[in-house]
């Protein structure tokens, strides 16, 4: 079915059940009812966004501004994950390509529970200037948008005894029905201070400029539920800082171009002209390094190596691979399934020591049913210090026999050069010898090995260690070497 006969049938879906409500308060009632209950049919059947570039709304089949909000899969997928975010009171921050239509989802999502949820549904929505909340006329601020779903709605669905003059303010929409309201508020360091919120919505948070981190801070007191969103500027931000798991665990959710059904590859070159690498890599990659050359996972694609499923299984064997570095100690968990590296799991702790470290590994894992481990990692770990203590493994290996785990050690002797490593691991993300297959899987949110994959760059033959960012590839990377390494194949000549 083509975009524009998808069109006219929503249209006349929308047409008739608006005819009938009209008509018949049972049915009106009902409708009511499958609305609060079910926020996709809600969104599909009743909402619009406005979309003022004429070359967009054309390109989507319409001939002016004003389309019906019809939701692909991959929004779908991202509005029950922020309704859950919500509903379980817990933060969830989203990284995202532009134009993926995430502003208007969100305040969408809000409107729902203002309208729908009861009492107790307050929200606070803010943004880096006043003018990107709330603004007369301004189709980019948050507030105009809710305003804009909301006046389009049919009579009968707005709260009862709503009006314009009475209800809704500049930066703050009352629902005089059950209380509830959403306000607005710029970047600032008491941002979200002496208010109590359902949850906030804090857009494009790279962006703030000083405050970023006292708001954040601020806004623990003030709801269960922080929504930062944004696309990537760089790593010395708060929002980086969340994702990356410097401030706790957040669940994070990424939102690439590549899940939108219109944009292609033809599309993506099309951006790729007109913007500078610098624009692509943050507004389109969400590369958070978009300054970043020479990376030493080149192969390495978030889309391609990284996915939601869980592939832990009780049943299996566990793999151990362990960086030593002291802040963090890496070490990353998987198992190898037909030769596919699926990791799982990762421990990134600072500050820490390997008895310490290991016994986190032995609690999380208490309820492993096969309890067989092979241990791999950075060969230095088989030392012992001056002192005469314990080496690393021999710590690893001891705590792990006393919980009744049966150890495996497959660490060498001595580590193969960095270069083999990056070999390795490179061959395992992209197989040049077997169609480009990829042998490695990384669970989303395991965040320290993205990381890790896309920030560690090359200097000279080797590693730059100047960004500490390296370790968890590390880790990886001494496995990889051990059990795959790249066949260095001589070439005979003949002499004739």
């Amino acid at each position: 079915m083509s975009r524009t006969s998808s069109i006219t049938i929503n249209y006349e879906q929308r047409a008739k059940a608006l005819q009938k409500a009209k008509e018949d308060g049972g049915f009106r009632s009902a409708i009511h009812s499958v609305c609060k209950g079910d926020i996709l049919f809600w969104i599909n059947h009743f909402c619009w966004i406005y979309e003022p570039r004429r070359e967009q709304y054309e390109s989507l089949g319409y001939k002016e501004p004003h389309l019906l909000f019809t939701t692909w899969p991959f929004q779908d997928e991202y509005i029950k994950w922020v309704c859950e975010r919500i509903d379980r009171g817990e933060d969830g921050l989203t990284e995202k390509s532009r134009d993926m239509g995430i502003s208007w989802i969100l305040c969408t999502v809000f409107l729902w529970y203002w309208l729908f949820g009861g009492s107790g549904n307050d929200f606070l929505i803010g943004s880096r200037k006043e003018e990107f909340v709330d603004k007369h006329g301004a189709a980019d601020a948050l507030f105009p948008k809710i305003r804009y779903l909301l006046y389009r709605l049919p009579h009968w669905m707005l709260p009862l005894g709503f009006a314009k003059k009475k209800h809704d303010f500049y930066m703050r929409l009352i629902n005089p029905e059950n209380g509830n309201y959403i306000k607005g508020e710029a970047n600032n360091k008491f941002f979200g201070t002496g208010g109590r919120y359902k949850a906030v919505l804090l857009d494009e948070f790279s962006k703030w400029e000083h405050t970023d981190g006292l708001a954040w801070q601020s806004l623990s007191d003030a709801t269960p539920c922080k929504l930062p969103v944004s696309s990537a500027f760089g790593r010395t931000n708060t929002f980086y800082d969340i994702r990356a798991g410097a401030l706790g665990e957040v669940a994070v959710k990424r939102v690439h171009w590549k899940v939108h059904p219109l944009k292609d590859e033809a599309w993506y070159q099309s951006e790729k002209r007109r913007r500078s690498p610098a624009d692509l890599a943050a507004e389109i990659d969400i590369d958070y390094t978009a300054s970043v050359t020479n990376k030493a996972y080149a192969s390495f694609d978030y889309n391609t190596h990284v996915s939601e499923v869980d592939y832990y299984d009780s049943q299996l064997p566990i793999i151990l691979a362990c960086d030593f570095n002291v802040d963090p100690m890496c070490w990353s968990i998987f198992h190898d399934i037909k030769g596919i590296v699926k990791v799982f799991d990762e421990l990134a702790i600072g500050s820490t020591d390997t008895g310490d470290c290991i016994g986190r590994f032995c609690d999380r894992y208490e309820g492993h049913k096969k309890k067989e481990i092979f241990i791999y990692g950075d060969a230095t770990g088989k030392r012992r210090d001056t002192r005469g203590k314990q080496s690393d493994y021999n710590i690893i290996n001891n705590i792990l026999k006393g919980r009744k785990w049966n150890v495996v050690n497959q660490v060498p002797m001595s580590n193969p050069p960095v270069k083999s490593r990056l070999n390795a691991v490179n061959k395992r993300l992209k197989d040049w010898e077997n169609n480009n297959k990829s042998w490695i899987i990384i669970k989303e949110g395991l965040l320290m090995t993205i990381d890790s994959f896309e920030q560690t760059q090359r200097k000279d033959d080797g590693i730059d260690k100047s960004q500490n960012i390296d370790h968890m590839t590390d880790a990886i990377g001494y496995y990889i070497a051990k059990k795959y390494p790249v066949i260095t194949r001589k070439i005979r000549t003949i002499q004739w």
